[in-house]
């Protein structure tokens, strides 16, 4: 399958589900709940065309406040408002199953803007959200000129013991540029993330491994900006 035929079953796939979404509380108000499976994810993610339609991501959940186990039914009433929220601001995203510590479901939303993922963070009392954009870079041999930057952002303390960060306050922890999901995330038994059953990682934190690493980012900018500001 070439990119432009795996572009077009992205956008049809979007469609479809549009096509057959139900209405929430107000008559105005559709469904944005998107199927797609991790393979489509990781095609967007690497596009190399810097117009691509997907320039931005994120990925958060509104269980477990603060990475403390929370009850079912505060989960569940919880992230049926962050479904609503996601819906009301015309945003599509995917449900990911996945496991940090404890069972968590969370959602990689498309195209949402980095300081609406940090508000709804905080909102919803997250110690973590992960944003990601699409930036092109100088040539470099060997590393490609478009790619997307992965950014775990602390957006409150981790527990409840320590005082809540304040309302503007939050923390660009770590840099990743590439999502792992062979055998070594297939056999992940914690920290990660998936799509149908599929697992994938983003390997915060992890200095062992060389190619994990962020190189040096002088001249990097937003495709977004970088093709808007052409025209």
């Amino acid at each position: 399958m070439n990119k432009e035929n795996l572009k077009q079953m992205i956008k049809q796939v979007i469609l479809e589900n549009r096509q057959k979404s139900v209405l929430l509380e107000s008559p105005y108000l559709i469904e944005k709940q998107v199927d797609l499976s991790l393979d489509q994810v990781l095609g967007m993610l690497r596009d190399p065309n810097p117009r691509a339609e997907l320039q931005r991501v994120g990925i958060l959940t509104a269980e477990n406040p603060r990475g403390e186990s929370a009850d079912d039914a505060s989960n569940a009433e919880r992230m049926s408002d962050l479904r609503n929220t996601l819906d009301s601001a015309g945003l599509d995203y995917v449900e990911l199953a996945g496991k940090y510590g404890g069972d968590e479901t969370s959602y990689f939303v498309l195209n949402i803007k980095k300081q609406d993922l940090i508000d709804l963070g905080k909102k919803y009392g997250q110690a973590a959200v992960i944003g990601g954009e699409k930036l092109v870079r100088n040539y470099r041999e060997g590393q490609k000129s478009v790619y997307f930057r992965l950014t775990y952002y602390q957006t409150e303390p981790d527990g409840s013991d320590e005082p809540a960060f304040g309302p503007q306050e939050y923390y660009a922890v770590d840099d990743r540029d590439v999502v792992v999901s062979g055998k070594v995330a297939q056999a992940a038994p914690d920290l990660f993330s998936a799509i149908g059953g599929k697992k994938f990682q983003i390997p915060f934190f992890n200095s062992g491994d060389p190619s994990l690493a962020m190189g040096d980012e002088t001249g990097v900018y937003s495709a977004e900006k970088a093709y808007q500001s052409k025209e």
